[in-house]
């Protein structure tokens, strides 16, 4: 009797542990280790698998800033017996097959290092890649963490093992969160937007209240450009920052940050490149903080809503002239009303470096459906074309809607209405052109607006602002047919563009 209730114990034992095991949450959970002064990141990767014979897991991204052999700085990837693992360089697929182990445990290195011999031409060479050198870490979850291919939604964490304690640290997931020691998780449906890491003993992060939002502003201290980034960035803080949410109506937000650090591999002057993340934006810098710096730091943080809470079509290539060209519009107003563009720079913006160079491009009335495959591999034609496009159609239409209201409302009007458009609609559905259209049809003719956005917008074709009629407050001259766009007197960019 004593025999056949133990047995009875064991099988619901057993029972039990498969069954708990079965229930079992998906997770992966990453413990990292720096120390300071090599170019190495210690990886080590604790998962649970859902799937009984193997896992696969992706590294890398090529069409991340077009690294193209970003696989080169995953090395020395191991498993645990049982477990045995096969790596395809080509596909960046490494496949664990687990032989009947139960838990899960893969190791691995990540090279930052930056080669001398190679010195950095663009900033995308250390923007896209992984930078860890004496010093300084910055990474990015696409340049260390691994992507899943099983559709599941694991919660993913991060701690630090080792690291010297007294570097400056920051982390994108739980900015208020300074320890690197204490584990921060989220979903990795979440994390998919992006997660930086900042540590090093030449960094610095300032907190600030911008409307209630707790916002991070994380820079190197000193660079050989004699750069006082915090001083530079304080701007954005104290006026462009509260300019944008009350441009769009908007404080939901859990955290903001800005992350701008120097080059550390150019032996040239570069200017400042940049990406947006889930709540923030970062940019490597290789040169003096100027008027291009603002605007890209400007136009970046605006994204947040432009091309992020609000979209056209099912990704952002597909209408790249709003995602980009209105969001460049919007970036450059609310820099006029923050006052961190004064006039002279808001016309340079307008006319040198849109109005000019767009209407004298030899692709400037290309169809809107052939930019996305020359983007990247002819960026400096067709890449700036969408933003350009846009930015010229955003003034014209925005002055249209102020002529044909009377100046009682403007094309922050229509915008507004757009997003709030977005915000009925459900997770997986998308906003269209054809919304975009009603959402104007409120202040222009639909017809007509309709026509604009075929004509100019997907079919390419230019505005011309010979027979285009402009509020008071703007006049246009055309030499060469070459539009250029000028305050009247006693005109105030203030008193334009105010909200």
């Amino acid at each position: 009797m004593e025999m056949k209730k133990n047995r009875i114990l064991l099988i619901l034992l057993l029972t039990f542990g498969i069954h708990s095991y079965a229930q079992q949450k998906p997770f992966m959970d990453y413990v990292l280790s720096w120390d300071g002064h090599s170019s190495k990141l210690g990886v080590e990767l604790t998962y649970f698998s859902a799937q009984k014979d193997s896992t696969v897991f992706i590294f890398g991204d090529p069409d991340f800033g077009g690294q193209t052999d970003i696989f080169k700085v995953i090395k020395n990837i191991r498993c645990t017996k049982p477990e045995v693992l096969k790596i395809d360089e080509v596909d960046r697929r490494i496949t664990i097959y687990h032989k009947g182990a139960k838990k899960h445990r893969l190791t691995y290195e990540i090279d930052g290092s930056v080669d001398l011999n190679k010195p950095t031409v663009t900033s995308a060479m250390e923007l896209f890649r992984p930078v860890i050198t004496k010093g300084i870490l910055t990474l990015v979850n696409q340049l260390f963490a691994l992507d899943i291919i099983d559709g599941s939604n694991p919660l993913v964490s991060f701690s630090w093992r080792s690291y010297p304690e007294n570097f400056s640290y920051f982390n994108s997931v739980q900015p208020s969160q300074t320890d690197p020691s204490e584990k921060i998780s989220d979903y990795y449906d979440e994390l998919s937007e992006l997660v930086y890491f900042v540590m090093g003993d030449n960094i610095e992060v300032k907190e600030y209240s911008v409307m209630g939002i707790p916002h991070y502003c994380v820079t190197t201290k000193e660079d050989k450009y004699g750069n006082d980034l915090q001083g530079n960035l304080s701007p954005f803080f104290e006026s462009y920052f509260p300019s944008i949410h009350r441009f769009w109506n908007d404080t939901d937000f859990p955290f903001y940050f800005l992350v701008i650090t120097a080059l550390q591999n150019n032996q040239r002057e570069l200017g400042g490149g940049g990406f947006g993340i889930k709540n923030g934006f970062v940019m490597k810098l290789g040169r003096k903080f100027g008027t291009r710096e603002k605007y890209v730091t400007a136009h970046e943080t605006a994204h947040s809503w432009t091309g992020v809470k609000i979209m056209l079509g099912e990704d952002s290539f597909d209408h790249q002239w709003f995602g980009e060209g209105f969001n460049d519009y919007t970036t450059i107003i609310n820099l006029a009303n923050s006052k961190i563009y004064d006039e002279e720079e808001f016309l340079h913006y307008l006319n040198e470096e849109t109005l000019k160079p767009h209407y004298t491009s030899k692709i400037k009335a290309v169809h809107n459906d052939s930019i996305a495959a020359k983007y990247w591999t002819d960026y400096v034609n067709y890449g700036v074309l969408p933003y350009r496009r846009g930015l010229i159609y955003a003034f014209y239409l925005d002055n249209q809607i102020r002529l044909a209201s009377n100046g009682k409302f403007t094309l922050r009007n229509m915008l507004l209405d757009l997003y709030a458009l977005r915000k009925t609609k459900k997770s997986d559905e998308i906003l269209t052109v054809d919304d975009f259209i009603s959402a104007g049809a409120a202040y222009v003719d639909k017809k007509e607006l309709a026509g604009q956005v075929a004509r100019h917008m997907i079919e390419g074709q230019p505005i011309d602002f010979n027979n285009v009629k402009l509020i008071a407050e703007f006049n246009i001259d055309i030499n060469n047919n070459i539009p250029k766009v000028n305050l009247t007197e006693g005109a105030d960019l203030s008193e334009i563009y105010q909200w």
